[in-house]
């Protein structure tokens, strides 16, 4: 989970029945760490933490276990006991203080331990079962993935702690786009998660306030290979050709959406200017960047109305050369680019208007237009409205005003885009004789 491509995995957290938090017995919880499974918990995602490279030197088990009681959650059950010397031995924990993370919140289970009641295994692992689901209660397992050491045990947990996520027997189409793609060949692809109902080739789908999808061609996963089908079913990735259908776009019935998608990813931090070695081929920089920031919400690129660079904003360094291989690699184009520097913005700190007057000079047009500037919350991004009756002032010349604002707020007072605002047109006038848009 490198920070330079959090956007992947927040985008692919959604689509999860459960995961498997990797934690280093080295290098103990780190920071990625913890934002990774406050995503998970944000989520609601069940998860299994799995101790890794228990199996080098000068490892501490007790110090990492506290970091992860400490730094994510109390609420833990440690699933094995572990002894490092002379060799490396796993065993089931069989303790029954082992299980006081379950006990202690379950009143039933509680009663009778405090009573010295016999406790079943049964009973346990229902109460384990049901609160893993309900991602409240994290299991650890302890193993080297290298060496494969505790790995049958962390996959028996997987398939017996996590549940297919949607709803059970619902007729109903759900799913949503957590991947696009495009091949070698130019093709756009999307990947589907279904949570319910069934897809069959040739349907006519609803896109959630959209248009509707013709499935043509479909393809899932299966057995390491990408084969085509003509049914999909609930709980399957299905891969579509789509030209228009985006990331986060619901296929059917989004209120059947079992979790809350992730919205709060991060914004890019870096900025630099790209260009190609060959300035023929500036035009297929173009398309290859269109590609390649449709399928990474975080990459974004604009040519600079001024000076007509190519901008692209980023989030990481890592992230800027994997964009780089990419487009040698993929696209055949041998790019330059410059230090990247810290993306500023600008946003107004109070409310203010002004009015540009037809025949007052400056103004060198025949047209009258009022603004007002209104600051908004951190994060709210650029609102527009028009008070304007499109009876008096029609489309062409609004949408001409529009443009206007967009280019404005290209640059404020600093040189940096303007944000965190809502531009309202408050007046115009015209003279039809001499006004264009």
């Amino acid at each position: 989970g490198h920070v330079d491509f959090l956007a992947e995995v927040y985008r692919s957290l959604a689509v999860l029945d459960g995961a498997i938090l990797v934690i280093s017995a080295k290098d103990g919880v780190q920071a990625q760490t913890r934002i990774l499974f406050h995503a998970l918990r944000k989520m609601n995602i069940p998860t299994v933490i799995f101790i890794n490279t228990i199996d080098q030197a000068g490892v501490d088990l007790q110090s990492v276990v506290q970091s992860v009681r400490d730094k994510l959650s109390a609420d833990i059950i440690i699933k094995q006991t572990v002894s490092l010397s002379p060799e490396i031995v796993l065993e089931e924990n069989t303790d029954i203080e082992a299980w006081d993370a379950v006990i202690e919140n379950n009143g039933e289970l509680l009663e009778k331990y405090i009573a010295g009641e016999p406790i079943s295994r049964e009973e346990l692992v229902r109460e384990e079962q049901r609160r893993v689901q309900d991602a409240s209660l994290f299991p650890v397992y302890h193993g080297s993935a290298k060496k494969g050491l505790g790995i049958q045990p962390l996959m028996d947990a997987v398939t017996g702690l996590f549940q297919p996520i949607g709803e059970q027997g619902s007729a109903a189409l759900c799913g949503s786009v957590f991947k696009v793609e495009y091949t070698d060949c130019g093709q756009r692809l999307i990947y589907l998660r279904l949570y319910s109902g069934t897809l069959r080739l040739r349907d006519t789908v609803a896109l959630a306030g959209r248009e509707k999808l013709k499935i043509t061609e479909m393809r899932i996963p299966s057995k390491g290979e990408i084969v085509r089908t003509d049914t999909a079913h609930k709980g399957e990735i299905v891969i579509l050709p789509s030209d228009s259908v985006g990331l986060n776009d619901v296929l059917g019935d989004n209120t059947r959406l079992p979790r809350e998608r992730w919205r709060n990813a991060p914004l890019p931090m870096l900025r630099t200017t790209i260009a190609p070695k060959t300035a023929a081929q500036r035009e297929r920089l173009l398309d290859a960047l269109t590609q390649i920031a449709d399928t990474d919400p975080l990459l974004r690129y604009e040519v600079d109305s001024i000076t007509h660079e190519v901008i692209l904003s980023f989030l990481g360094r890592v992230q800027l050369e994997v964009v780089s291989a990419l487009l040698a690699e993929k696209y055949k184009i041998e790019t330059a680019v410059k230090e990247p520097t810290v993306i500023y913005l600008e946003r107004p700190l109070k409310v203010a208007s002004h009015t540009i007057h037809i025949e007052v000079p400056p103004n060198p047009f025949w047209a009258s237009i009022g603004l007002s500037v209104t600051p908004l919350p951190l994060g709210s991004g650029v609102q527009y409205e028009s008070r304007v009756s499109l009876g008096y002032l029609n489309r062409s010349f609004q949408n001409a005003v529009m443009d206007g604002i967009r280019y404005g707020l290209e640059q404020g007072l600093c040189g940096w885009n303007v944000t965190d605002c809502k531009i309202c047109f408050e007046y115009g006038l015209y003279y039809s004789p001499a006004s264009t848009p």
